[in-house]
Protein backbone atom coordinates (compact mmCIF):
# COMPACT_ATOMS: atom_id res chain seq x y z
CA UNK A 1 0.00 0.00 0.00
CA UNK A 2 2.84 1.87 0.40
CA UNK A 3 4.54 1.54 -2.70
CA UNK A 4 1.21 2.56 -4.13
CA UNK A 5 1.04 5.74 -2.45
CA UNK A 6 4.35 6.31 -3.17
CA UNK A 7 3.96 5.33 -6.84
CA UNK A 8 1.13 7.91 -7.53
CA UNK A 9 1.78 10.91 -5.29
CA UNK A 10 4.39 12.15 -8.42
CA UNK A 11 1.62 11.53 -10.88
CA UNK A 12 -0.75 13.93 -9.25
CA UNK A 13 1.64 16.78 -8.73
CA UNK A 14 2.84 16.25 -12.61
CA UNK A 15 -0.64 16.26 -13.53
CA UNK A 16 -1.45 19.60 -10.88
CA UNK A 17 1.44 21.26 -12.92
CA UNK A 18 0.54 20.02 -16.71
CA UNK A 19 -2.78 21.44 -15.86
CA UNK A 20 -1.51 25.04 -14.44
CA UNK A 21 0.77 25.53 -17.66
CA UNK A 22 -2.20 24.47 -19.58
CA UNK A 23 -4.58 27.50 -17.98
CA UNK A 24 -1.46 30.04 -17.89
CA UNK A 25 -1.36 29.85 -21.45
CA UNK A 26 -4.24 29.81 -22.47
CA UNK A 27 -5.01 33.04 -20.32
CA UNK A 28 -6.35 36.04 -21.89
CA UNK A 29 -3.25 38.82 -22.41
CA UNK A 30 -3.81 42.21 -21.29
CA UNK A 31 -2.33 44.48 -23.71
CA UNK A 32 -0.80 46.99 -21.41
CA UNK A 33 0.01 50.62 -21.97
CA UNK A 34 2.95 52.72 -22.48
CA UNK A 35 2.26 55.22 -19.31
CA UNK A 36 4.51 58.38 -19.44
CA UNK A 37 6.60 59.14 -16.24
CA UNK A 38 5.54 62.13 -15.52
CA UNK A 39 1.47 61.48 -15.66
CA UNK A 40 -0.29 63.30 -13.25
CA UNK A 41 -2.62 61.19 -11.36
CA UNK A 42 -5.93 63.10 -12.71
CA UNK A 43 -4.90 61.79 -16.64
CA UNK A 44 -4.69 58.38 -15.12
CA UNK A 45 -8.71 58.00 -15.66
CA UNK A 46 -8.98 59.35 -19.54
CA UNK A 47 -5.33 56.86 -20.00
CA UNK A 48 -7.20 53.84 -18.63
CA UNK A 49 -10.03 54.76 -20.82
CA UNK A 50 -7.72 54.94 -24.05
CA UNK A 51 -6.15 51.27 -22.38
CA UNK A 52 -10.19 49.65 -22.59
CA UNK A 53 -10.61 50.72 -26.19
CA UNK A 54 -7.11 48.97 -27.06
CA UNK A 55 -7.70 45.49 -25.62
CA UNK A 56 -9.49 42.77 -28.21
CA UNK A 57 -12.43 42.71 -26.41
CA UNK A 58 -14.46 42.95 -22.65
CA UNK A 59 -17.68 42.04 -20.80
CA UNK A 60 -19.72 44.58 -19.05
CA UNK A 61 -22.70 44.37 -16.79
CA UNK A 62 -25.02 48.12 -17.06
CA UNK A 63 -27.00 49.34 -14.60
CA UNK A 64 -28.69 52.83 -14.65
CA UNK A 65 -32.30 54.25 -13.31
CA UNK A 66 -33.91 57.42 -13.03
CA UNK A 67 -37.14 58.81 -11.32
CA UNK A 68 -37.34 62.09 -13.64
CA UNK A 69 -39.41 62.70 -15.93
CA UNK A 70 -40.75 59.06 -15.02
CA UNK A 71 -39.65 56.02 -13.10
CA UNK A 72 -37.54 54.15 -15.16
CA UNK A 73 -34.69 51.42 -14.64
CA UNK A 74 -32.40 49.34 -16.70
CA UNK A 75 -30.15 46.04 -16.46
CA UNK A 76 -27.58 44.77 -19.46
CA UNK A 77 -25.12 42.50 -19.51
CA UNK A 78 -22.52 43.04 -22.62
CA UNK A 79 -20.19 42.08 -24.76
CA UNK A 80 -17.61 44.32 -26.62
CA UNK A 81 -15.03 43.03 -29.39
CA UNK A 82 -13.43 46.30 -30.43
CA UNK A 83 -13.66 48.35 -32.69
CA UNK A 84 -17.04 48.11 -33.45
CA UNK A 85 -19.17 44.93 -32.13
CA UNK A 86 -21.26 44.96 -29.10
CA UNK A 87 -24.23 42.84 -28.03
CA UNK A 88 -26.28 43.36 -24.87
CA UNK A 89 -29.19 41.64 -23.36
CA UNK A 90 -31.45 42.96 -20.86
CA UNK A 91 -34.78 44.57 -19.09
CA UNK A 92 -36.30 48.17 -19.14
CA UNK A 93 -38.87 48.76 -16.93
CA UNK A 94 -40.81 51.77 -17.08
CA UNK A 95 -43.85 52.94 -15.37
CA UNK A 96 -44.33 49.14 -13.67
CA UNK A 97 -44.08 47.79 -17.32
CA UNK A 98 -41.15 45.20 -18.02
CA UNK A 99 -39.36 45.08 -21.49
CA UNK A 100 -36.49 42.47 -22.08
CA UNK A 101 -34.33 43.46 -25.06
CA UNK A 102 -31.63 42.28 -27.60
CA UNK A 103 -29.54 44.38 -29.29
CA UNK A 104 -26.54 43.76 -31.55
CA UNK A 105 -24.35 46.27 -33.03
CA UNK A 106 -22.11 45.55 -36.09
CA UNK A 107 -20.08 48.60 -37.67
CA UNK A 108 -23.03 51.14 -38.96
CA UNK A 109 -25.84 48.97 -38.64
CA UNK A 110 -27.47 48.15 -35.23
CA UNK A 111 -30.04 44.76 -35.02
CA UNK A 112 -32.90 44.64 -32.59
CA UNK A 113 -34.85 41.51 -31.96
CA UNK A 114 -38.26 42.13 -31.92
CA UNK A 115 -41.42 39.36 -32.34
CA UNK A 116 -38.83 36.59 -32.99
CA UNK A 117 -36.49 38.98 -35.84
CA UNK A 118 -34.34 40.61 -36.09
CA UNK A 119 -34.70 44.46 -37.46
CA UNK A 120 -31.93 45.93 -38.78
CA UNK A 121 -31.45 50.01 -38.13
CA UNK A 122 -28.41 52.35 -38.07
CA UNK A 123 -26.49 52.49 -35.43
CA UNK A 124 -27.02 54.37 -31.96
CA UNK A 125 -25.78 54.67 -28.60
CA UNK A 126 -28.14 51.91 -27.04
CA UNK A 127 -25.43 49.35 -29.10
CA UNK A 128 -22.42 51.41 -28.49
CA UNK A 129 -21.20 51.81 -24.90
CA UNK A 130 -17.81 53.42 -26.01
CA UNK A 131 -19.99 56.19 -26.42
CA UNK A 132 -21.88 56.65 -23.29
CA UNK A 133 -18.32 55.74 -21.02
CA UNK A 134 -16.75 58.69 -23.47
CA UNK A 135 -19.61 61.56 -22.41
CA UNK A 136 -19.21 60.81 -18.57
CA UNK A 137 -15.43 60.92 -19.00
CA UNK A 138 -14.05 63.47 -21.54
CA UNK A 139 -14.74 66.94 -20.15
CA UNK A 140 -14.84 65.82 -16.43
CA UNK A 141 -12.10 66.80 -13.67
CA UNK A 142 -10.60 63.38 -11.90
CA UNK A 143 -9.57 63.53 -8.04
CA UNK A 144 -7.53 61.05 -6.55
CA UNK A 145 -9.27 59.72 -3.76
CA UNK A 146 -7.13 56.70 -2.61
CA UNK A 147 -4.77 54.25 -3.93
CA UNK A 148 -3.24 50.66 -2.96
CA UNK A 149 -1.65 47.77 -4.55
CA UNK A 150 -4.69 46.65 -6.09
CA UNK A 151 -6.81 49.61 -7.19
CA UNK A 152 -6.76 54.07 -7.32
CA UNK A 153 -10.38 54.62 -7.00
CA UNK A 154 -11.04 58.71 -8.59
CA UNK A 155 -13.69 61.00 -7.89
CA UNK A 156 -15.28 63.38 -10.58
CA UNK A 157 -18.09 65.35 -11.38
CA UNK A 158 -20.36 63.63 -13.99
CA UNK A 159 -22.10 64.55 -17.09
CA UNK A 160 -25.07 62.33 -17.67
CA UNK A 161 -28.18 64.46 -18.56
CA UNK A 162 -30.40 61.89 -19.59
CA UNK A 163 -30.20 60.92 -15.47
CA UNK A 164 -30.99 64.47 -14.35
CA UNK A 165 -32.69 66.17 -16.98
CA UNK A 166 -33.49 69.24 -14.71
CA UNK A 167 -30.12 69.76 -13.37
CA UNK A 168 -31.48 69.43 -9.55
CA UNK A 169 -29.82 66.89 -8.11
CA UNK A 170 -26.12 66.63 -7.15
CA UNK A 171 -24.57 64.08 -9.12
CA UNK A 172 -20.91 62.63 -8.66
CA UNK A 173 -18.80 60.19 -10.06
CA UNK A 174 -16.14 57.32 -8.94
CA UNK A 175 -14.23 55.46 -11.13
CA UNK A 176 -12.18 52.52 -10.04
CA UNK A 177 -9.07 51.25 -12.14
CA UNK A 178 -6.86 48.45 -11.72
CA UNK A 179 -3.83 49.47 -10.43
CA UNK A 180 -1.53 47.27 -12.68
CA UNK A 181 -3.32 47.14 -16.03
CA UNK A 182 -4.90 51.01 -15.55
CA UNK A 183 -8.46 49.01 -16.96
CA UNK A 184 -11.04 50.27 -15.70
CA UNK A 185 -13.20 47.79 -12.68
CA UNK A 186 -16.16 49.79 -12.58
CA UNK A 187 -17.86 53.64 -12.84
CA UNK A 188 -20.58 54.85 -10.88
CA UNK A 189 -22.34 57.92 -11.05
CA UNK A 190 -25.22 58.52 -8.38
CA UNK A 191 -27.03 61.02 -6.42
CA UNK A 192 -26.80 60.72 -2.38
CA UNK A 193 -30.38 59.57 -2.45
CA UNK A 194 -29.34 56.94 -5.69
CA UNK A 195 -32.67 58.19 -6.92
CA UNK A 196 -30.86 58.03 -10.51
CA UNK A 197 -27.65 56.14 -10.67
CA UNK A 198 -25.47 54.89 -13.78
CA UNK A 199 -23.20 51.93 -13.04
CA UNK A 200 -20.93 49.70 -15.57
CA UNK A 201 -18.60 47.19 -14.11
CA UNK A 202 -15.81 45.56 -16.64
CA UNK A 203 -14.47 42.01 -16.84
CA UNK A 204 -13.30 38.91 -18.66
CA UNK A 205 -11.08 41.17 -20.90
CA UNK A 206 -10.09 39.57 -24.11
CA UNK A 207 -11.92 36.62 -23.21
CA UNK A 208 -14.50 36.63 -26.29
CA UNK A 209 -13.68 36.20 -30.06
CA UNK A 210 -16.72 36.46 -31.40
CA UNK A 211 -20.22 38.16 -31.39
CA UNK A 212 -22.85 36.27 -34.40
CA UNK A 213 -24.20 38.78 -36.12
CA UNK A 214 -28.27 38.44 -37.61
CA UNK A 215 -29.64 38.05 -40.65
CA UNK A 216 -33.20 38.08 -41.81
CA UNK A 217 -33.50 38.29 -45.35
CA UNK A 218 -35.39 41.08 -46.95
CA UNK A 219 -34.44 40.77 -50.91
CA UNK A 220 -34.01 37.25 -53.02
CA UNK A 221 -31.87 37.57 -56.17
CA UNK A 222 -31.61 35.13 -58.39
CA UNK A 223 -28.24 35.31 -61.15
CA UNK A 224 -28.05 32.47 -63.87
CA UNK A 225 -24.44 31.50 -64.58
CA UNK A 226 -23.34 29.42 -68.01
CA UNK A 227 -20.33 27.56 -65.72
CA UNK A 228 -19.84 25.98 -62.91
CA UNK A 229 -20.55 27.87 -59.46
CA UNK A 230 -18.10 26.96 -56.85
CA UNK A 231 -17.64 27.69 -53.03
CA UNK A 232 -14.64 30.04 -53.86
CA UNK A 233 -17.21 32.36 -56.21
CA UNK A 234 -19.76 32.49 -53.61
CA UNK A 235 -16.94 33.38 -51.09
CA UNK A 236 -15.69 36.16 -52.57
CA UNK A 237 -19.26 37.36 -53.39
CA UNK A 238 -20.45 37.64 -49.69
CA UNK A 239 -16.92 39.34 -49.29
CA UNK A 240 -17.45 41.78 -52.09
CA UNK A 241 -21.28 42.51 -50.89
CA UNK A 242 -20.04 42.57 -46.67
CA UNK A 243 -17.15 45.32 -47.56
CA UNK A 244 -20.27 47.67 -48.86
CA UNK A 245 -22.10 47.15 -45.98
CA UNK A 246 -24.98 44.19 -47.32
CA UNK A 247 -24.83 40.73 -45.17
CA UNK A 248 -25.76 38.49 -47.49
CA UNK A 249 -26.30 34.29 -47.96
CA UNK A 250 -26.21 32.25 -50.63
CA UNK A 251 -27.23 28.81 -52.51
CA UNK A 252 -26.97 27.45 -55.49
CA UNK A 253 -29.11 25.07 -57.55
CA UNK A 254 -29.68 23.81 -61.19
CA UNK A 255 -32.14 24.60 -63.30
CA UNK A 256 -33.04 24.82 -67.28
CA UNK A 257 -31.15 27.98 -68.19
CA UNK A 258 -28.11 26.64 -66.23
CA UNK A 259 -26.44 26.73 -62.71
CA UNK A 260 -28.58 29.31 -60.81
CA UNK A 261 -26.64 31.25 -57.94
CA UNK A 262 -29.94 32.87 -55.16
CA UNK A 263 -28.23 35.51 -52.93
CA UNK A 264 -30.66 36.97 -49.98
CA UNK A 265 -29.93 40.39 -48.72
CA UNK A 266 -30.97 41.92 -46.10
CA UNK A 267 -31.88 44.94 -47.49
CA UNK A 268 -32.28 46.67 -51.39
CA UNK A 269 -30.06 47.23 -53.89
CA UNK A 270 -30.22 49.02 -56.83
CA UNK A 271 -28.98 47.27 -60.27
CA UNK A 272 -26.22 49.27 -61.13
CA UNK A 273 -24.10 48.36 -58.13
CA UNK A 274 -25.75 44.77 -58.04
CA UNK A 275 -24.23 44.31 -61.68
CA UNK A 276 -20.98 45.67 -60.26
CA UNK A 277 -20.60 43.25 -57.16
CA UNK A 278 -21.19 40.30 -59.20
CA UNK A 279 -18.99 40.87 -62.23
CA UNK A 280 -16.02 38.87 -62.87
CA UNK A 281 -14.02 42.11 -61.80
CA UNK A 282 -11.28 41.98 -64.62
CA UNK A 283 -9.01 45.10 -64.87
CA UNK A 284 -6.82 46.60 -67.43
CA UNK A 285 -5.51 50.15 -67.85
CA UNK A 286 -4.46 51.61 -71.74
CA UNK A 287 -2.36 54.25 -72.31
CA UNK A 288 -4.94 56.24 -74.94
CA UNK A 289 -6.14 59.72 -75.91
CA UNK A 290 -9.38 61.29 -76.64
CA UNK A 291 -10.97 61.15 -80.29
CA UNK A 292 -12.44 64.33 -81.34
CA UNK A 293 -15.91 63.02 -83.05
CA UNK A 294 -15.77 65.00 -86.22
CA UNK A 295 -12.07 64.09 -87.09
CA UNK A 296 -11.69 60.70 -86.64
CA UNK A 297 -11.61 58.61 -89.47
CA UNK A 298 -12.49 54.55 -90.09
CA UNK A 299 -9.20 53.75 -90.47
CA UNK A 300 -8.13 55.13 -86.79
CA UNK A 301 -8.43 51.44 -85.51
CA UNK A 302 -10.33 49.93 -82.23
CA UNK A 303 -12.03 52.52 -80.60
CA UNK A 304 -14.21 52.49 -77.25
CA UNK A 305 -16.40 55.29 -75.62
CA UNK A 306 -16.07 56.64 -72.16
CA UNK A 307 -19.58 58.10 -71.00
CA UNK A 308 -20.16 59.11 -75.11
CA UNK A 309 -16.65 60.16 -75.96
CA UNK A 310 -14.62 58.56 -78.13
CA UNK A 311 -11.27 56.89 -76.93
CA UNK A 312 -8.34 55.45 -78.72
CA UNK A 313 -6.55 52.68 -76.81
CA UNK A 314 -2.78 52.39 -77.68
CA UNK A 315 -0.92 50.17 -75.02
CA UNK A 316 -2.15 47.84 -72.26
CA UNK A 317 0.07 48.98 -69.34
CA UNK A 318 -1.13 47.33 -66.22
CA UNK A 319 -3.70 44.85 -65.04
CA UNK A 320 -5.35 42.93 -61.57
CA UNK A 321 -1.86 41.24 -60.96
CA UNK A 322 -0.09 44.74 -61.31
CA UNK A 323 -2.22 46.39 -58.68
CA UNK A 324 -1.55 46.57 -55.16
CA UNK A 325 -5.12 48.02 -53.69
CA UNK A 326 -7.46 50.42 -54.19
CA UNK A 327 -9.07 53.25 -52.03
CA UNK A 328 -12.20 54.68 -52.71
CA UNK A 329 -11.20 58.98 -51.71
CA UNK A 330 -14.44 60.76 -50.55
CA UNK A 331 -13.12 64.11 -49.18
CA UNK A 332 -10.54 65.20 -51.46
CA UNK A 333 -12.52 67.46 -53.78
CA UNK A 334 -16.04 67.99 -55.39
CA UNK A 335 -15.48 64.28 -56.78
CA UNK A 336 -14.65 61.13 -55.23
CA UNK A 337 -11.36 59.43 -57.04
CA UNK A 338 -10.70 55.83 -57.27
CA UNK A 339 -6.80 55.63 -56.42
CA UNK A 340 -5.26 52.58 -57.63
CA UNK A 341 -1.76 51.72 -55.97
CA UNK A 342 0.58 49.86 -58.06
CA UNK A 343 2.72 46.79 -56.47
CA UNK A 344 6.08 47.60 -56.59
CA UNK A 345 7.94 45.15 -58.33
CA UNK A 346 5.58 46.07 -61.18
CA UNK A 347 5.97 50.10 -60.86
CA UNK A 348 7.51 51.32 -64.21
CA UNK A 349 8.32 55.38 -65.67
CA UNK A 350 5.72 55.57 -68.32
CA UNK A 351 6.94 55.67 -71.85
CA UNK A 352 4.31 55.15 -73.71
CA UNK A 353 2.29 56.96 -76.78
CA UNK A 354 -1.06 59.00 -75.61
CA UNK A 355 -2.05 61.59 -72.69
CA UNK A 356 -3.80 59.64 -70.42
CA UNK A 357 -4.60 56.18 -68.78
CA UNK A 358 -8.07 54.62 -69.16
CA UNK A 359 -9.22 52.54 -66.71
CA UNK A 360 -11.58 49.37 -67.91
CA UNK A 361 -13.54 47.43 -65.98
CA UNK A 362 -15.66 44.54 -67.23
CA UNK A 363 -14.56 45.52 -70.71
CA UNK A 364 -16.34 49.11 -70.41
CA UNK A 365 -13.75 51.90 -69.82
CA UNK A 366 -15.07 53.69 -66.20
CA UNK A 367 -12.41 56.98 -65.66
CA UNK A 368 -8.77 58.28 -66.80
CA UNK A 369 -6.09 59.71 -65.10
CA UNK A 370 -3.73 62.41 -67.22
CA UNK A 371 0.07 61.03 -67.68
CA UNK A 372 3.08 62.42 -68.61
CA UNK A 373 5.83 60.77 -70.13
CA UNK A 374 8.66 59.53 -67.35
CA UNK A 375 6.00 59.55 -64.92
CA UNK A 376 6.65 56.87 -62.23
CA UNK A 377 3.61 54.64 -62.50
CA UNK A 378 3.28 53.60 -58.58
CA UNK A 379 0.04 55.44 -57.79
CA UNK A 380 -2.66 55.99 -60.44
CA UNK A 381 -5.74 59.13 -59.62
CA UNK A 382 -9.10 58.15 -61.90
CA UNK A 383 -11.71 60.80 -62.13
CA UNK A 384 -14.74 60.86 -63.09
CA UNK A 385 -16.27 57.50 -62.11
CA UNK A 386 -19.62 58.05 -60.36
CA UNK A 387 -21.22 58.56 -56.89
CA UNK A 388 -19.21 57.56 -53.66
CA UNK A 389 -21.21 54.22 -53.67
CA UNK A 390 -20.21 53.48 -57.17
CA UNK A 391 -16.33 54.06 -56.46
CA UNK A 392 -16.62 52.38 -53.68
CA UNK A 393 -18.26 49.61 -55.20
CA UNK A 394 -15.51 49.64 -57.62
CA UNK A 395 -12.43 49.72 -55.37
CA UNK A 396 -14.61 46.33 -53.16
CA UNK A 397 -14.05 44.92 -56.35
CA UNK A 398 -10.35 45.09 -57.33
CA UNK A 399 -9.83 44.53 -53.73
CA UNK A 400 -11.36 41.08 -54.20
CA UNK A 401 -10.11 38.18 -56.04
CA UNK A 402 -11.76 38.00 -59.61
CA UNK A 403 -14.38 35.23 -60.30
CA UNK A 404 -14.75 33.10 -63.32
CA UNK A 405 -18.38 32.68 -63.73
CA UNK A 406 -20.53 35.25 -65.47
CA UNK A 407 -23.80 36.38 -64.08
CA UNK A 408 -26.80 37.54 -65.46
CA UNK A 409 -29.81 38.97 -63.89
CA UNK A 410 -32.86 36.49 -63.85
CA UNK A 411 -35.16 37.97 -60.98
CA UNK A 412 -35.86 40.25 -57.65
CA UNK A 413 -38.27 39.94 -54.96
CA UNK A 414 -39.01 40.92 -51.75
CA UNK A 415 -39.72 38.85 -49.10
Amino acid sequence: MLLKNTFFKPLIIYSWIFYLIVSLSCAPKIIKPSIPKDLPPNEIPKLSFNQLKNQKSFRFNLHFKTDIPAQVEAEFDGSVILPNQEKRTGTWQRMGEKVTTQIKGVGDFQYELKDGKWEIHPRGEESNILIEIERILTFSEFELKSKDSHQMVFGFKPNLVFLDPTRTKRMTGTMFIHGSSLLPNKIQVSDSAQTALWEIRFDDYNRINKISQPFTPKVRIQLTSESKIDNRTKAILIERFQQLGYQSRTKTFSSKLGPVLELQLERDISEPILNLLISQGQVKIYSGDWLESKTFQSDTGPIKYFQFKPVKLHQLMLTNQSIERAEAILDQGPEPTLDLYVNPKNTFKYQGTGKFLFLELNDELIGYSPISSNQLLDKLIFKEIGDVLKVTAIATIINSETIKPVFKFSNKNQL
